[in-house]
Order: structure tokens, then sequence, then C-alpha cells
């Protein structure tokens, strides 16, 4: 018997089938962005209809499904979403169409199922084609209190980094690499509630480029991929503003690739962007090392 990713999966390749025939037809969206589309409203469609019976509580811009043991943190997991919405949407210069689709999981095992990961992955939340999956925060914060819950659930939670993935995702349409919207969910985070992951304990070199998009997950060390990808996009920042951030994200959604895009906007190659960035880093790095040694 086929899983319901298997089905899905094939689902989505008779969508892009479909797209791909449609944009021939019409030749006005990109293939990849139409094909985005089609995935990304096929992926909410099939999840609402896995949590069908589920429990349900909506809020102006969210729909979070939820099981009767997190009746009491539903809430509080909602308002912390509608906490981030506009400060994320006002960073990213977008706010997407419709409810953005929550969905609360009790525990690591019932998170870990849909993804076929094993029960001790520490992910609190996921973001995966317009879909947020989020941990419980019963499951983790250390309190039966309400309030302390409520605290640091809005202090340390996964809300602001997943729901900035999805902003990201729409934005771009699916165009972009993973290093560009973990270094943004990270930046965001940063922003709005003043949650940093942990840097590296020790940094030798960096990864190349090409390593950190499909490759990602599979890097040796995610701690040093994770704070690479907000280096990255701090250097970004930094070096042309955030808004050539946004104008990437703009440019990639229009089905510019990441080196037309480097090209159209930070007025360099893609290689010479990573030429720079480490240097840059290099020499900043090199300085932090040499102030500690005085110490």
């Amino acid at each position: 018997m086929q899983s319901w990713w298997q089905l899905f999966i094939q689902g989505c390749l008779i969508l892009l089938l479909i797209a791909g025939g449609v944009v021939a037809w019409t030749g006005e969206v990109p293939p990849r962005q139409l094909a985005h589309r089609a995935i990304y409203r096929s992926a909410v469609m099939y999840t609402s209809w896995q949590t069908r019976n589920w429990l349900e509580t909506e809020s102006a811009h969210f729909c979070l499904r939820y099981r009767p043991e997190d009746s009491e943190v539903a809430r509080l997991v909602l308002d912390n979403a509608e906490a981030a919405y506009l400060p994320a949407a006002e960073l990213l210069q977008y706010r997407p169409k419709g409810k953005s689709l929550l969905v609360l999981h009790p525990d690591r095992a019932s998170l870990a199922r849909e993804f076929g990961w094993t029960a001790s992955e520490s992910a609190m939340g996921v973001y995966w084609n317009g879909v947020i999956r989020l941990l419980s925060p019963q499951d983790w914060v250390y309190s039966q209190d309400l309030e302390e819950i409520k605290r640091v659930f809005s202090s340390i939670g996964p809300m602001v980094h997943e729901y900035t993935h999805l902003l990201v995702d729409c934005k771009a349409r699916g165009n972009y690499p993973r290093w560009l919207t973990e270094g943004i969910a990270q930046y965001v985070e940063r922003q709005l509630i003043g949650f940093t992951m942990p840097a590296p304990a020790e940094i030798t070199a960096w990864y190349p480029l090409a390593r950190m998009d499909r490759g990602f997950d599979s890097l040796p060390d995610q701690s040093l991929a994770y704070y690479q990808s907000l280096v990255l996009v701090d250097y970004l920042e930094q070096r042309w503003g955030w808004e050539a951030v946004l104008q990437l994200l703009e440019r990639l959604g229009q089905g510019d690739s990441l080196e037309q895009a480097c090209r159209q906007i930070l007025s360099v190659s893609l290689q010479e962007f990573e030429a720079m960035f480490n240097k840059a880093a290099d020499l900043e790095r090199q300085g932090r090392q040499k102030a500690a040694a005085c110490f």
C-alpha cells in the first residue's frame, strides 16, 4: 500500500504536467513559479483534509488545527501567530492571501512521523509548502503555568522563524536557495523577538554556497550551516541594505536565477558575492579571535 507521501508526490507530478501545458499555452508565468503554486495549494488542501477531524480555531490571518490535549494552549499559540503576522509582513513587505494553516502536534513523535524522522528529532517547528507544523509548547516548556508557557513560547518559540519561511516561499514563489530562507528567517527572528541561535564554538572554514541549498540538511556541521546562513544575510544587509534582500526575493519570484538576481540587484556575480563574503567574514572572525585572546 502506498504512503500518503507517495500519493502526494504522484499527484504533484500530474499537476506539474498540467502546469507545464498551461505555461506552454499561455506563456504568462514561469514554469517553476506556476508549478510551485500548484504544489503549494495541493499541500495545503491535503493537510486540511488530513487534519479534518482535529479541533480547529481561527483568527484574522490563521487557522489552527490541534488535538484535544492541547486545548489549553491552542489560543496562546494562535495569539502568538497573530502577534508575528504584521511585524513579519512589514519586514518582508509581503502579505499572503487568505489564512495560513497551522498544525499543532502534541508531541515529538507526532511531528516526526509526518517527515519520517526519529522521535528524537529536536525541531520545534517545520514549514513545508504553505503549512506550518508546530510542536506543542506543553512538550518542551517545563511549566504548568499558562502565563509562563506563553512567555517562553513567545520569546524562544518557532513561530516567527517558521512564518518567515512561509513569507519567503510565497514572495519568491519557491525559487530560492536554502541558505537564503534560513538566513532571512533567523534575521527576522532576531529583529522581532531578539532570539539568535548559538554560534559554533569554532569556525575553520565556510561551506561553499553550492552545498548550502539542496544538500543543506546533509551538511555535517548543522550549527555552522545555520550560522553561516545568518551571517550571509547580515552581510547582504550591511553592504547593500535590507531593500536589496527584498529585491532579490522579488527577482527570484519573477523567475530569475540567483545568478541573474545577484547581477541585477547587487551588480556582482554569485561567484563574486561568495568571494566577497568569504573575505569579509574571515576578517571579522579573525578580529573577534584576536580580541578574545586579549582577555
